[in-house]
């Protein structure tokens, strides 16, 4: 897909004019103790961060899965603010409710108190991983099922199930558009792949499929956002957060094994570790 990132940003109307490429992230503060987060997102009208912590990976930690809240300036609030959850990974905000995907489906959570108050199935999917939004409906990205849900007005539905989508992981919402961060082609249960993926267009009008040129192949995709007219992705298996603009991808930050699903506000990127058990945030320049 040529030029697909100018074209979005263009329709987006993120960026007047676009600034010159990004030179690095660097750490502002990390946050340790934390229990194999794996996503994070800025509650903007509470001012805090909530943190998805997996505890242990698999069928064998139950629901032992919880939510932490942390302050903007990297201090731990609430160590266990919502619980019961199963390996919570992706998460969106509509209004005053949190939505959080476990190995159960989506769950709403309310902001005000943590509290679950609904779990909606995503019937045949089998490795439900990240949301976004686009302000009404929910996206969720099924990691193992080469799939990408829709749920709104109470129903989830299948928007495509296709190989094309490379083991979905990271979704971002821009105008009609869902890129999608690929883990890669073949993926086996030791979450290896054939082939490394990259970075996706999936049109929600056309379900068409496309791959951002010069970020392709290249990445094992976890967390994926934007900042400013850049998009940043993690390479999970290497920690390794990239920008991509104007077809180029550059390397800006290298952190540890286990880089995945990230959140970015203003030019802070904040990415939860998985396997040291941390939460970065990194400036981007």
């Amino acid at each position: 897909m040529r030029h697909a990132l100018r074209l979005l940003v263009a329709i987006s109307a993120l960026a007047a004019a676009a600034p010159a490429f990004a030179e690095g992230a660097t750490e502002t503060w990390r946050l340790s103790g934390l229990k194999m987060p794996e996503s994070v997102i800025v509650d903007e009208a509470n001012q805090r961060l909530i943190v998805g912590n997996m505890g242990t990976f698999g069928p064998d930690g139950g629901t032992d899965g919880y939510l932490s809240i942390v302050s903007m300036d990297g201090k731990l609030v609430t160590e266990k603010w919502a619980t019961g959850l199963i390996d919570p990974k992706g998460m969106a905000i509509v209004g005053n409710t949190l939505y959080v995907v476990d190995a159960n489906g989506l769950n709403e959570i309310s902001l005000a108190d943590g509290k679950v108050t609904a779990l909606h199935t995503l019937d045949g999917a089998a490795f439900p991983n990240d949301a976004t939004t686009d302000g009404e409906a929910v996206y969720v990205s099924d990691l193992a099922g080469n799939a990408i849900y829709r749920f709104e007005n109470g129903k989830a539905e299948v928007l495509l199930r296709d190989a094309a989508l490379m083991a979905p992981n990271g979704l971002f919402f821009i105008r009609g558009i869902l890129v999608v961060g690929s883990m890669g082609a073949g993926l086996k249960p030791d979450f290896t792949v054939d082939t490394k993926g990259g970075l996706q267009a999936f049109d929600i009008g056309t379900k068409a499929v496309n791959g951002f040129a010069g970020a392709t192949e290249l990445a094992m995709v976890d967390g994926v956002d934007m900042v400013s007219d850049m998009l940043v992705f993690t390479d999970n298996p290497t920690g390794t957060l990239y920008g991509y603009q104007d077809d180029k991808t550059v390397e800006l930050a290298k952190l540890s094994p286990g880089a995945a699903d990230l959140f970015t506000h203003g030019n802070t990127v904040y990415v939860p570790l998985t396997q040291t058990g941390e939460l970065v945030a990194l400036e981007v320049k």
